[in-house]
């Protein structure tokens, strides 16, 4: 099984030694984070994916998803990721370790991630969610509907100079070290080569709901059923959709769902005439801002590993990890 939390911190080099670091820095996020939202649940999700089989007691779960939450957080490689725990103070408060505890050897990161799976992170991912709507933060009124390019761990550049005919088409898939990686495009001219995350977002708090990860292949309308669904195990579902006019075509869908389909229509196609199409047509640039802050700071937009399974476990990590944000300086936040 897992060594307690408790065992890594029981020791006077522990809350001793800390105290007055931790209170001059009381208003950082890490330190709020860790007294307005109770990570536990993260234990009760992953138990059975342990097995007592007499060996070594592996890190406690909440331990190792508080690194990959710094990880994300801060943008760092597995490696960078467990140097920085080790060595900086408020990082090894938040995950809570002494100064005494060794730190998690950085390959055990992939096999935490491995050993959880998709199902567990998407649990995780439902879970802060629903952490989001009890704290009164999240709304049932609108959802905003969109799809962001992440590109692949693939040199592309170096794969065309190889390339023996201009006309061999599949050269790439053939050839590129990630095999479950595709190209999209963004438009005639502009295309990538790697994965499609499809997200729900609640337009007021900006909560992201549901989280859908494709290769870069399907068509954006692709991941409207599965986004919905995902968000109506989450929170119970909502009133009123919208996106852009990439999502055009699951009226029937939405109504059956009971949510009012206020997707943005194609030019040659009649116009709503319901007041809150054009109100919920102006909110849907807001979720450019949050596709901006992940790759801006959280590495949404650059693939760190091969395969759709790894990539999507990035992208709930980078989408939770944004809704923990929200949910901590809405909670508590930081004095001005």
């Amino acid at each position: 099984m897992f060594k307690s939390q408790s065992s890594f911190q029981n020791s006077f080099l522990g809350g001793f030694a800390y105290q007055q670091i931790v209170n001059r820095h009381k208003n950082h996020l890490l330190m709020r984070l860790n007294k307005a939202v109770d990570l536990s649940f993260v234990e009760e999700l992953v138990k059975d994916c342990y097995v007592d089989d007499n060996g070594r007691n592996a890190y406690h779960p909440v331990i190792m998803f508080k690194i990959l939450f710094l990880q994300t957080l801060y943008d760092k490689s597995d490696r960078k990721v467990t140097e920085a725990v080790d060595t900086n103070i408020l990082f090894r408060h938040f995950c809570g370790l002494s100064l005494n505890d060794e730190t998690p050897h950085f390959t055990l990161l992939g096999k935490f991630k491995e050993r959880l799976g998709e199902d567990r992170f998407n649990q995780i991912f439902n879970q802060i969610v629903l952490l989001a709507k009890q704290a009164g933060l999240l709304s049932d009124k609108l959802r905003i509907i969109d799809c962001s390019a992440v590109e692949a761990k693939v040199d592309i550049a170096r794969l065309r100079q190889t390339k023996q005919s201009n006309n061999d088409n599949g050269y790439i898939d053939r050839n590129s070290p990630d095999q479950e990686a595709s190209f999209g495009h963004k438009s005639k001219n502009k295309s990538w080569y790697g994965y499609k995350t499809g997200i729900l977002m609640d337009s007021q708090s900006e909560i992201v709901t549901a989280v859908e990860t494709t290769t870069a292949s399907p068509h954006d309308v692709n991941h409207l059923e599965n986004l919905v669904k995902k968000d109506i195990q989450a929170t119970g579902g909502f009133k009123r959709l919208t996106g852009d006019k990439g999502f055009v075509g699951k009226t029937e869908f939405l109504k059956n769902k009971g949510i009012i389909d206020n997707i943005i229509r194609k030019d040659n196609m009649e116009q709503p005439k319901r007041k809150n199409y054009q109100a919920d047509k102006s909110k849907r640039p807001n979720i450019e801002h949050k596709f901006g802050e992940g790759k801006n700071y959280h590495c949404l937009g650059r693939a760190k590993y091969w395969g759709r399974l790894k990539i999507h476990i990035q992208s709930l990590l980078v989408y939770l990890t944004m809704n923990l944000k929200k949910i901590v300086n809405f909670l508590l936040p930081a004095p001005s």
